[in-house]
């Protein structure tokens, strides 16, 4: 009788050890495991679609100096399609992660948000929200741009506007 008390002791130590040992596993993953946070408290997420990219796009700086932002002139979409092959790019000069929020015309809904993309990188493709029927719409590519520290400090961001055909 004894022993098989001693035996019931043992296995609830070792089951109460091992929840402890679970919990402190936990806790320093939650603290080191995410030491960066993006601007919406999710740890550092980057674009997972983003490829390297060539560069190959209208530079809008005009020969000054900081964070380059690339020049969209027409885009066009196929009509009634939720992917979109449009190359959202952070050049590789900059020193920043950017952050991509794709809204039409006067909406402030977003029909897309991208993670963040670090410099030389790009989104080729991605889904929308919603399709849009063909016509002519004012695209607004708003980029959001974030420093490459451990507070992911923001910085100077910009609003590209082109026109989105849609056909």
């Amino acid at each position: 009788m004894q022993n098989q008390e001693n035996r019931k002791k043992r296995q609830w130590i070792i089951l109460a050890a091992v929840l402890v040992i679970l919990a402190a596993a936990a806790g320093l993953f939650l603290t080191f495991g995410t030491r960066r946070e993006n601007p919406d408290g999710k740890g550092i997420v980057l674009e997972e679609g983003a490829e390297d990219w060539d560069g190959e796009m209208k530079d809008m700086s005009e020969g000054q100096t900081g964070i380059k932002i690339p020049g969209y002139g027409e885009i066009t979409v196929p009509a009634g399609e939720t992917t979109w092959k449009i190359t959202l790019a952070n050049p590789e000069e900059n020193t920043c992660y950017f952050k991509y929020t794709v809204t039409i015309d006067d909406s402030e809904n977003p029909i897309y948000e991208s993670d963040l993309i670090e410099p030389g990188k790009a989104v080729r493709e991605f889904d929308v929200t919603e399709p849009l029927e063909a016509g002519d719409y004012e695209i607004h590519l708003n980029i959001s741009t974030y420093a490459m520290d451990e507070e992911l400090t923001p910085l100077n961001g910009a609003v590209v506007k082109a026109v989105l055909h849609v056909v």
